[in-house]
């Protein structure tokens, strides 16, 4: 690597208008993550080398793929969690938000534009996310989608109605002993549903809850009907994780009620004839079936 002339490079960029360095070496000088010396350091081996003001930062080792991350959330006001301070309270599980370039979020992000273009297009905008059997992964893509949605600068609630082994409010870092579905069902009160607003900017959460005894008494109730209807108006897309389908009635329930459902199968465990039972069951029940997501990840 050429040796770094401090002389040079400081010419360098006094000749440059500070209003004219990528926005991104802005932010990043704006938050503390660079300063005027190593901006100087960069911009010469950006001038020799032909490379991006990033790329170039994290060759020299002054940045950080995170930084570089962090600084693109605040320019584009995309919800990362990379770089982030809180970001280790969030599971690794999602890939959107901590790895959105890589090719789980990617796989993630095409789904959604699936979505977008049939089922949103044409008006329906709560989905239920469920599995045949537990550890295919609903949790992980509803969180996911979820998130993809937000994304999209496009509010979006992810609702845990899994009243059987719930797990969204674990993926988010959140207490699970908190009120939630199971609570407002119970108490057959939705004055004050208590949603938690932009737990990532654009994505609120509402959890299960207690696990109660009788989940599937709650979801029937007409109380949860008149929720759906109200999150529905108050959102632009309602997520539904729900606990597995061929297990317990809880996520048939759930799916006649929201009226739209992914099924998500994981790669070489999840059995063909249980995807295909579920699927016609879901037809049968005139719900409005989006297909199967198949979990390699």
């Amino acid at each position: 690597m050429a040796e770094f002339d401090e002389t040079e490079a400081y010419n360098l960029l006094a000749e440059i208008p500070t209003e004219s360095l990528p926005e991104q070496a802005r932010i990043l000088i704006r938050i503390g993550r660079l300063t005027q010396t190593q901006v100087a350091r960069i911009v010469s081996h950006q001038s020799k080398s032909g490379l991006s003001f990033a790329t170039a930062a994290i060759e020299l080792g002054l940045l950080r793929r995170e930084d570089v991350l962090a600084a693109m959330s605040r320019q584009y006001s995309y919800p990362i969690l990379s770089g982030d301070s809180d970001s280790s309270q969030y599971s690794r599980e999602l890939v959107v938000g901590h790895e959105p370039f890589g090719a789980p979020a990617e796989a993630i992000r095409s789904v959604r534009t699936s979505m977008v273009s049939t089922a949103i297009a044409q008006g329906t905008r709560s989905f239920a996310i469920t599995a045949p059997r537990q550890g295919a992964g609903a949790t992980f893509f509803a969180g996911n989608i979820a998130l993809a949605f937000a994304q999209m600068s496009m509010p979006t609630l992810l609702v845990d109605a899994n009243l059987r082994d719930p797990g969204v409010a674990e993926m988010f870092g959140i207490s699970r002993n908190r009120d939630g579905l199971s609570t407002i069902l119970r108490e057959r009160d939705l004055r004050d549903i208590p949603i938690m607003p932009d737990v990532i900017p654009g994505l609120s959460l509402l959890t299960a809850g207690d696990v109660p005894p009788n989940p599937q008494e709650l979801l029937s109730s007409a109380e949860f009907i008149a929720l759906i209807n109200n999150l529905e108006r108050d959102f632009g897309v309602v997520i539904y994780d729900t606990s597995a389908a061929m297990e317990y009635a809880d996520a048939s329930i759930v799916v006649a009620r929201v009226g739209a459902a992914i099924i998500v199968a994981r790669q070489h465990e999840t059995k063909f004839d249980d995807v295909s039972t579920l699927a016609q069951k879901f037809r049968a029940s005139q719900c409005k079936f989006l297909g199967t997501v198949m979990n390699a990840y």
